[in-house]
């Protein structure tokens, strides 16, 4: 058993037995409701269920949308939170601290006013990679590209190239199976980041039943390192709803753009459904990798879940067997993002169907492997408020 877990469970067992064989203690958000509506300053509070469990809380923390809103040490647990002037759902999730250790926890989502469009001007993002005799190809022009969407040819309207600075997300699991290898996997993370020109910036989330902030859009590379060292494990694995914020967290700006999930298990946690996780890969224009990690690695379903989100968007899935791999598979990854073309296009049928349409790219000449978008679904939403 998990040393983490099992030091949970005696915690609660414990505060179980002191109350009586009554109810086992719980926390419960009670503000906002789940489903609500809330803009501006609203209020964020929660309860320990029995109230005789109180005296065994250290703290309560609140979170929202993966960033620290506030901690509480005694009740009543509340505080202000500013939601905004745009209505859109918010993850909002509280951790009550036990005495010895443990932890309680409550997730709930808030409602929004549907997806806010991005300020956009019709235009198609297609990320590439170019490789010949396995070696990556540098310096191609845009006349060079030939793209097609459902096989009819599209005019490119504009490419950056290899040389413009990446903006890159890297979300770590975080979950408490990987309290014995968190350590390794950080000194790659650290490794993979040290790799990064100067001008890439990089957001670091950690995940586990909710995704933890660690650092945004960050070009100092001392920065980047303190926030990979703030990741602990504990807790479940909520993977889709990682991958949904993810993609949300990537720059809106043109340009090239990468996000690397790395998950050790299976989705048991989020509140985002894998299908709605889908669509929101389809409608991303940043090119996605996936390393699995293991069950991750070794599990069917995981690994043919983990691949689906990688293909559909140009990326590639990776599943290294130990710590020692994941050099491997992240050298490999910064490998590529560093030789990424990215073109566009303008939309070719302008309307307001999200139906799925292929793209395909080829470099004239032949004798090249191009690995590109698949596809797109139009109109790819973006999260109000960032």
């Amino acid at each position: 058993m998990n040393i983490s877990w099992h030091r949970t469970l005696l915690t609660a067992a414990a505060v179980t037995s002191a109350l009586g064989a009554g109810q086992a203690p719980a926390v419960r958000i009670t503000s906002p409701a789940a489903g609500e509506f809330v803009s501006g300053v609203s209020r964020l509070a929660a309860v320990i269920e029995p109230p005789d469990a109180v005296s065994t809380v250290q703290a309560v923390t609140f979170t929202v949308d993966g960033r620290l809103t506030c901690t509480v040490e005694q009740p009543p647990f509340a505080c202000a939170w500013d939601a905004g002037e745009v209505v859109r759902d918010h993850h909002v999730r509280v951790v009550a601290t036990l005495t010895g250790g443990g932890r309680l926890t409550a997730n709930l989502r808030t409602e929004g006013l549907g997806y806010v469009e991005r300020v956009r001007s019709d235009a198609v993002l297609v990320p590439v990679i170019v490789t010949r005799d396995g070696q990556f190809v540098r310096g191609l022009k845009r006349q060079d590209f030939e793209i097609a969407e459902d096989g009819v040819s599209q005019p490119i309207a504009s490419m950056a190239n290899e040389d413009g600075p990446l903006d890159l997300v890297l979300a770590i699991d975080v979950s408490s199976s990987m309290e014995l290898s968190l350590d390794r996997v950080k000194v790659a993370v650290k490794r993979l980041l040290s790799k990064l020109r100067p001008g890439d910036t990089a957001t670091l989330v950690g995940f586990n039943d909710t995704l933890f902030l660690a650092a945004e859009r960050e070009q100092d590379p001392q920065a980047r390192e303190r926030a990979v060292d703030l990741l602990t494990a504990w807790g479940g694995t909520a993977l889709y709803d990682a991958t949904v914020r993810s993609i949300d967290l990537v720059s809106r700006d043109w340009g090239r753009k990468g996000i690397v999930i790395f998950s050790d298990g299976e989705d048991r946690n989020s509140l985002t459904p894998r299908d709605a996780a889908v669509r929101r890969v389809q409608q991303s224009d940043a090119m996605l990798y996936t390393v699995g990690f293991g069950s991750g690695a070794t599990d069917p379903s995981l690994r043919r879940g983990l691949q689906d989100f990688a293909s559909a968007t140009g990326g590639r899935a990776f599943f290294p067997r130990s710590a020692s791999d994941l050099d491997d598979a992240f050298d490999a990854i910064v490998a590529e993002l560093a030789h990424q073309y990215v073109l566009s296009y303008a939309l070719a049928n302008p309307g307001h169907d999200d139906r799925w349409r292929t793209i395909s790219v080829q470099v004239r000449g032949g004798g090249y492997d191009v690995r590109a978008r698949q596809g797109y679904r139009p109109h790819g939403p973006r999260r109000a408020g960032r």
